[in-house]
């Protein structure tokens, strides 16, 4: 981009107030005159740990958005200091009840601000009555003006980690790195180099590496909440006098920044939630194995509904649980052309699409359909979407913008147009499209193409819209400032709107590709787009998974397999299977045409492509249902992540775990091992051909930590924290370890019901899913199992909790429950209680406590039986046992 940066200055204080007055903001202004004509910035404090920053001029107004939830009440904060002479001033954070709890830190921390020249702001905290500077503008060079935007300079921390910014390219710290703000159809992608990818998310945590025996400085993330373009660059430009520095470049519009000032990048997280909203809350059936009909569905010969129609057999014959199947857009293919044309059906592939959906239902299998924000201009709905004015348009010749766009098959492409859903002709097409396929049977949407990459900045959208929008500009606006992924949002903001008015009992399900931060207000799950088949590809999925879910995209995960590309190598689909069931969205699919197969079947993803490696792959998929209690309802997972925002796929350093100086070396770093729930399972993946054994270091939660990980695939084998070990990493398995003190709740190995009527069991079109019992392949949720990892200390006492509910209803009842339990050299205590008990689940109040493989140790008052050939035991929720406190 060209360089323009005209350095802002010349603010004064307008009226002065008194040193100790208390404010709701600080006003600074620049005069009527010269070169920079009324600029207003203003600080505030909208969090006790949150300052906002906003600064607007006459042809820079406030970003249009709607990315903040939090109700704009600015929090009282004290003047401690000012001199008007000398043009500084200090302020004290708001002190309010509940402040320290979600900040994380009862530390004392300032501001201060001078203007003499430049505006420079800074804040500070006091540790150990030391005063240590958190975060500082670049002096001189703070603030500066693009040619339609602004540009920000801040003092950057060498050897702090930088995290967030969305889904970003590997690896997980971004330091020295610049990343361009927008999405993009990133096809093919490297995941170590390629940006952008699909997501706009200008958010960027920095936080202090740890160090032994020093006290670390706060977390802190700017956030700014504009849809406009931009640059984010960290650390890899130096410009003498000022040295190395961090900038953020936003293309369109006065700058509106949040800084959220944390503990760690836990409280950090948590506050960006509060401000921007918290996950929704996934169902149940979309934490199972996604099936992907992408070779299935462009078939002719067969049809495709037949082709996939043998779905359910074919997994019943391989024995593979599935719990939802996409519908690749093969289904709106023109009958002639080929060309896909969203909202419209091919009769010949598919002559009784209902019947189709409601057969997946019956076994236990929910659909979701792809659909695409655009129309070829031989669409049939193209006519009606340009008279009623729902295409963007190009002032330079006042006609509906056409592109080329995607069309049919690999490198296809037509002349078409985005719909503008700034539109109400836009969005009431969309509501009509989705209105169609929900009468069809269809659970969810699948949002897909939807980033809305427009070539142009100056292009016109209408500018209307459904809610409010902070600070709306008035009638038409360019593309540039409103920001493309507006439309993404209100994409997502329809589908999510239409399935909740058709079923507001129920938990909407919308997938998205693309999206800015408002889009997760309606979208629940998304992935990180149109991969590539490598191990290179496979590697970085790991780390775009982790700073993607620190970024508030809690259900989120990779086309298994690669999407693009030729198929994986046997070895390789393993592995990223084996990965893949680690995360909190799991599915297996691809776009692979192979001309030499009619189908396209050969081609595609199947968990069943290499029979050899089947057993494998089977496994896993069931280790991934055993564990859906622990995905889908432990506190430590989904429920979290919608109630306090916890990652379910997490950094190593998240937590307690901030503290452990090993987890900032470069080799943790540039690795692969996450928390699969933050302090139960740590998940060591091998990612590299024929690796066989690999190293492994097991995190501390502080210096004293001497807890143990015990090894999920070796009976008896434990490390010790704050240890390494090489271990090994077979083809059947890779790292699997579960921290001592962790319960983990789990079911049975394939797909289940959570009620034997209701919308546990009944999907949207009335369709029940056949049972077992019924002779089909779905089982009821009627069996709980708790995985404990005492110690032989008994002494060390251990408490864990997690949430049933019927996994769909949008307002479901829930029951908690708690487990407490701790161990001897002889036996275990175990007590299981109801903390709450409202929806009744079908395994009523018995649970079975499983102890580690290879201990031998009873439980105390409970029942020992056989599940499976291994000995587990019987306790009964609430009963009194002869537990002795110590």
């Amino acid at each position: 981009m060209p360089i323009v940066e005209r350095e802002l200055y010349g603010f004064t204080l307008p009226s002065p107030p008194k040193a100790g007055s208390s404010l709701t903001s600080f006003e600074l202004r620049t005069n009527d005159k010269g070169r920079y004509k009324n600029y207003v910035y203003t600080l505030s404090f909208p969090l006790p740990n949150v300052y906002r920053v906003l600064l607007t001029g006459p042809d820079r107004p406030r970003p249009p958005h709607d990315n903040i939830v939090l109700p704009d009440k600015p929090l009282e904060f004290k003047l401690t200091s000012l001199d008007d002479d000398k043009c500084t001033a200090t302020f004290d954070f708001p002190s309010t009840p509940g402040a320290a709890e979600l900040d994380g830190s009862d530390r004392k921390r300032v501001l201060e601000i001078s203007w003499r020249e430049h505006i420079n702001l800074a804040s500070y905290e006091y540790i150990s009555k030391e005063k240590q500077r958190v975060l500082g503008d670049l002096p001189n060079r703070s603030y500066a003006l693009t040619e339609k935007g602004v540009m920000r300079h801040w003092w950057i921390e060498a050897d702090n980690l930088h995290l967030g910014l969305g889904e970003k390219a590997a690896p997980i710290d971004l330091s020295g790195r610049s990343f361009t703000m927008h999405g993009s159809d990133s096809a093919n992608y490297d995941a170590y180099n390629t940006d952008p990818l699909y997501k706009h998310t200008p958010y960027l945590i920095s936080t202090p590496k740890a160090r032994e025996g020093k006290e670390v400085q706060s977390t802190y993330a700017i956030y700014h909440p504009t849809n406009s373009g931009g640059l984010w660059d960290i650390q890899s430009l130096h410009d003498d006098p000022w040295g190395q520095f961090k900038t953020y470049t936003q293309d369109y519009g006065g700058l509106e920044e949040y800084v959220l000032v944390g503990k760690g990048v836990q409280q950090v997280v948590r506050t960006f939630a509060e401000l921007v909203g918290k996950p929704r809350l996934v169902g149940r059936d979309w934490l199972g194995y996604l099936a992907s009909g992408m070779g299935l569905g462009e078939s002719d010969h067969p049809i495709a509904q037949e082709l996939l129609s043998t779905w359910p057999d074919l997994c019943k014959k391989h024995d593979i649980p599935c719990s939802a199947m996409h519908l690749s857009s093969g289904y709106t293919a023109d009958e002639k052309t080929g060309n896909r044309y969203v909202f419209t059906m091919n009769k010949k592939r598919y002559p009784d699409f209902k019947a189709m959906v409601a057969h997946f239902h019956k076994n236990g299998i929910k659909v979701v359909p792809n659909i695409k924000p655009y129309a070829l201009q031989t669409h049939p709905h193209y006519k009606r979407l340009h008279s009623g004015d729902a295409l963007f348009r190009d002032p330079a010749i006042d006609e509906p913008v056409v592109t080329r766009i995607w069309s049919a098959g690999v490198g296809d492409n037509e002349k078409g147009s985005w719909v503008d859903m700034t539109s109400e002709e836009g969005r009431k097409w969309w509501a009509e499209g989705v209105r169609s396929l929900i009468e069809a049977g269809c659970d969810g949407m699948w949002d897909d193409n939807n980033e809305f990459y427009l070539h142009d900045d100056d292009f016109i959208s209408a500018s209307s819209f459904p809610h409010d929008i902070s600070s709306p500009i008035e009638g038409k606006g360019s593309v540039g400032l409103l920001g493309r992924m507006i439309n993404t949002e209100l994409m997502n903001y329809v589908s999510h709107t239409e399935l909740e008015k058709a079923n507001p009992e129920r938990r909407t399900y919308v997938l998205t590709r693309s999206g800015n931060v408002g889009t997760f207000k309606y979208a629940n799950s998304t992935w990180s787009g149109d991969n590539l088949t490598s191990w290179h590809c496979l590697r970085g999925s790991q780390a775009i998974q982790i700073n993607a879910g620190m970024s508030l995209m809690q259900s989120y995960g990779s086309d298994i397999g690669g999407f693009a590309g030729p198929l994986p190598t046997p070895e390789m689909f393993v592995r990223w299977v084996q990965l893949g069931v680690t995360h909190s969205r799991f599915c297996i699919h691809s776009f692979k045409p192979n001309k030499n197969d009619p189908s396209g079947a050969a081609a595609t993803n199947t968990p069943w492509m290499y029979p050899e490696m089947l057993p494998i792959i089977r496994n896993a998929i069931k280790w991934r249902y055993e564990h859906i209690p622990f995905l889908k309802r432990s506190n430590n997972l989904m429920w979290l992540s919608h109630e306090e925002a916890l990652p379910a796929t997490a950094w190593l350093g998240y937590g307690p775990f901030a503290s452990d100086p090993n987890l900032y070396t470069q080799e943790i770093l540039e690795g692969f091992d996450a928390w699969l729930g933050i302090g139960n399972i740590l998940v060591c993946p091998a990612l590299f051909e024929g690796q066989l054994t690999r190293e492994v270091y097991f995190p501390k939660s502080s210096p004293e930590d001497n807890s143990v990980y015990f090894d999920l695939h070796a009976p008896f084998r434990q490390y010790l924290a704050g240890t390494k070990a090489i271990i090994a990493t077979p083809l059947e398995h890779f790292g699997l370890f579960a921290r001592e003190g962790s319960v983990i709740p789990v079911g049975k190995e394939y797909a289940t019901v959570t009620e034997l009527k209701g919308p546990g069991r009944t999907t949207i079109d009335g369709v029940d899913t056949l049972l077992e019992s019924e002779g089909g392949v779905v089982g009821l949720d009627d069996w709980r199992g708790i995985k404990i990892f005492p110690s032989t200390n008994s002494k060390r006492e251990y408490e864990g909790k997690w949430t049933e509910d019927d996994g769909i209803s949008a307002k479901p009842k829930k029951t908690v429950v708690k487990v407490t339990y701790r161990g001897d050299k002889e036996s275990v205590d175990v007590k299981v209680t109801f903390e709450q008990n409202e929806f009744k689940t079908l395994w009523g109040d018995r649970v079975y406590v499983i102890l580690p493989a290879g201990d031998e140790r009873k439980v105390n008052g409970a029942k020992e039986v056989q599940k499976d050939g291994k000995t587990v035991w019987e306790v009964e929720v609430g009963k009194k046992s002869h537990w002795v406190i110590v």
